[in-house]
């Protein structure tokens, strides 16, 4: 049985990318019927190859409802892989879509809010104030990381973000 629901995927998978649109919106259906947290990266993969705008958005549409098993960690290596970077805040907006726990990824996430750019960071400020908790040693460190950028950031609306980001984790932390 495992082994057929496999085939399935793996031929949903191959289909997705197709350009006949029936084939793709029939690929879609059977990965939201059997996919797991396996599927997670392949569909984060599919949407960085695809500029078909319908598809996209059945694509994200899928990520931000899922709810199986693994699916936080599977979403977690996604921040970390280059070849998904152009997706990354699909991947971070899906925590939060998602209900998943994101506080593992605390630190990362703050170091993406820094490095990345102004949508990945209002994607980051809208998980973490989301999150109902976050490990104290992590957002005391995503807080000194948050707190050195501020002063230099040059984008006035990533500064404003990384600001509230800041205010929201020293609220949390009991700090000023």
């Amino acid at each position: 049985m495992a082994t057929k629901k496999g085939a399935q995927l793996d031929k949903a998978f191959a289909a997705l990318l197709s350009a006949d649109d029936a084939q793709a919106l029939e690929a879609l259906a059977t990965i939201h019927e059997k996919g797991d947290a396996n599927s997670i990266l392949l569909l984060l993969h599919a949407l960085a190859q695809t500029d078909d705008h319908a598809r996209q958005r059945r694509i994200e549409g899928l990520l931000f409802e899922v709810k199986v098993k693994d699916a936080a960690a599977e979403l977690g290596k996604a921040l970390d892989l280059p070849e998904l970077l152009d997706v990354r805040k699909t991947a971070i907006a899906a925590f939060w879509n998602a209900g998943l726990d994101a506080a593992p990824w605390t630190e990362r996430l703050a170091q993406i809010a820094v490095e990345g750019d102004a949508d990945e960071t209002m994607e980051v400020l809208t998980v973490l104030e989301n999150q109902e908790v976050l490990p104290e040693k992590a957002a005391r460190l995503a807080l000194a990381r948050i707190r050195k950028a501020v002063p230099g950031e040059a984008d006035a609306y990533k500064k404003a973000l990384l600001e509230d980001l800041q205010r929201h984790l020293e609220d949390r932390l009991g700090v000023q």
